[in-house]
């Protein structure tokens, strides 16, 4: 079995979620080219949008040098906020 470094299996899981927000976006953007659908299922629309940016956004995490830091540091409100949740249950 070949040996697989850390930081390869997470940039292999970043890219894969890169890949993940690509379809998302081509999604969205084929649902929002048709107006009645867009008008329809705007709130949908929207949530595609969001799952897309926290993709994004925690394949930047897994790409950084200090997953700490990048992940108290995330764009994406909800992340940081999962850290502090979580730091309080172990105190």
């Amino acid at each position: 079995m070949t040996s697989i470094s850390q930081d390869d299996i997470l940039a292999m899981l970043a890219d894969e979620l890169d890949a993940a927000r690509a379809q998302l976006e081509v999604l969205g953007i084929a649902l929002a080219g048709d107006e009645t659908v867009a008008a329809r299922h705007m709130t949908g629309l929207q949530a595609l949008d969001h799952v897309g940016q926290r993709c994004a956004s925690v394949a930047a995490i897994l790409r950084a040098d200090d997953l700490h830091a990048a992940s108290h540091a995330a764009s994406l409100e909800s992340i940081p906020a999962r850290l502090a949740t979580l730091g309080s249950r172990r105190h």
